[in-house]
């Protein structure tokens, strides 16, 4: 079925959106999906009333970020009563500048979600199938036929991560490329000249090549630059005044967040890595925004705004991306399953001096995005997703006034899990 783009925004109000809505309401994984469901994996606990967010939780895991390396971190929480957003720290080291929740900064691998949902909207339009082989639409380009679309938005291609190799040495490898401007092309013959990670459909294995070839999907489609496909199809629609896909200017336009990126050496100075064309990511992580475009957009995408109840079903398909069955991967989308048994759905980004979560719930009522200005220090990454508990799960019961409840090892249940890397990083 082919939608006109201007209609997407017009979906609010449709009998499409209605039953989406609706449909939120039952389990997001559904065991009569396709082979990547994971229902059994999820958690069963069932909430009859919305939980506060915890924003004295979320301060603390803002200010863990910065004990962990980062200059400074922000978070915006939306729910039924309305916006909160905390700061603390500062968005520039050399001015003093304190962290602001309207600046804009770069958003990394969140950009894939940005890039997933265009390929969706092409396959609502019949003009791409989700399971032929990539090789229908971008001939030559890879030389496995049995790579397909979905498993380039799976992240289950096989394909190498060329940026394993690129960033091995961090400020070395990232000053090799800060001004660097890449062919989409030149990207996945890096990634040829590595060994495939598995077979494809094997396994999940997270690789940024995956989303530069989506991008050459989306421009061989429209016929138009990802920019373009950003902004009518997302960007315009939902109104995100400060998102845009940039590059390969190097400026953060208006008022920013710098980023900082830690060295491999420790006690070496932070190295200002805002200036970048991030040519090196492109549709796998340039997009630019802010806090509030972020909830708005993970919101949007949740109540339906951007893709048919049928798409969204199919992007929110899940399979495990680790062993702890909290964690999964759907199409350009992670899920991540709370303590409090709640599920949440976006995706993390990482990108020079930025790390980033933007997060909602399926219903769409309830977002959360984050930043710290800092990376490759996983502690840090780590840290600020503990923001999401705060958020969605509230404040945790105390725990009972025995001498056993004071232990050490009794809050270790609560331990943050290592964050996921989107790319390499030091711990």
């Amino acid at each position: 079925m082919t939608v006109p783009l201007s209609s997407h925004r017009r979906l609010t109000v449709s009998a499409a959106l209605i039953a989406a809505l609706a449909g939120a309401l039952a389990p997001a994984t559904s065991a009569s999906a396709a082979p990547v469901t994971t229902a059994s994996a999820a958690p069963t606990a069932i909430r009859t009333q919305t939980p506060a967010p915890d924003m004295a939780g979320i301060v603390a895991a803002l200010e863990s970020a910065m004990a962990n390396g980062a200059p400074g971190a922000m978070a915006r929480y939306v729910g039924p009563d309305g916006a909160r957003a905390r700061a603390v720290g500062v968005r520039d080291r050399e001015s003093g500048t304190a962290m602001d929740t309207r600046a804009r900064f770069r958003i990394g691998s969140v950009s894939k979600t940005f890039s997933s949902v265009v390929l969706l909207q092409l396959v609502e339009e019949d003009r791409l199938k989700l399971d032929a082989p990539v090789t229908t639409y971008l001939e030559g380009l890879l030389p496995d036929d049995r790579i397909t679309v979905r498993h380039l938005l799976t992240h289950r291609s096989g394909l190498a991560d060329y940026t394993d190799a690129m960033f091995n040495e961090t400020v070395p490898g990232f000053e090799a490329v800060r001004n660097r401007v890449f062919s989409y092309r030149e990207l996945v013959d890096l990634s040829l000249a590595e060994p495939r990670t598995t077979e494809p459909g094997a396994a999940y294995a997270y690789s940024n090549t995956n989303f530069v070839v989506a991008g050459m999907l989306i421009e061989k489609l429209t016929g138009r630059p990802v920019a373009d496909a950003y902004q009518r199809r997302i960007i315009k629609p939902l109104g995100l005044r400060a998102t845009a896909y940039v590059h390969p200017d190097t400026r953060i336009k208006g008022t920013h967040v710098r980023g900082y990126l830690h060295p491999d050496e420790a006690g070496a100075p932070l190295v200002d890595s805002t200036e970048q064309t991030v040519s090196w990511a492109q549709s796998a992580g340039a997009v630019i925004s802010s806090p509030a475009d972020l909830n708005t957009f993970t919101s949007a995408l949740m109540r339906g705004r951007l893709l048919s109840p049928a798409t969204l079903e199919a992007m929110t398909t899940v399979t495990p991306t680790d062993g702890t069955n909290t964690r999964f991967y759907g199409l350009g989308l992670r899920r991540y399953d709370l303590s409090c048994g709640t599920r949440v759905y976006g995706h993390t980004g990482t990108v020079q001096g930025y790390y980033t979560y933007a997060f909602s719930t399926r219903d769409g009522r309830r977002s959360l995005s984050a930043l710290a200005n800092t990376s490759n220090r996983g502690t840090a990454n780590t840290a600020l997703g503990g923001t999401l508990e705060a958020a969605f799960c509230g404040k945790r019961p105390a725990p009972a006034s025995t001498a056993r409840s004071t232990r050490p090892s009794d809050t270790s249940a609560h331990a943050p899990l290592p964050a996921e890397r989107d790319l390499p990083e030091r711990y």
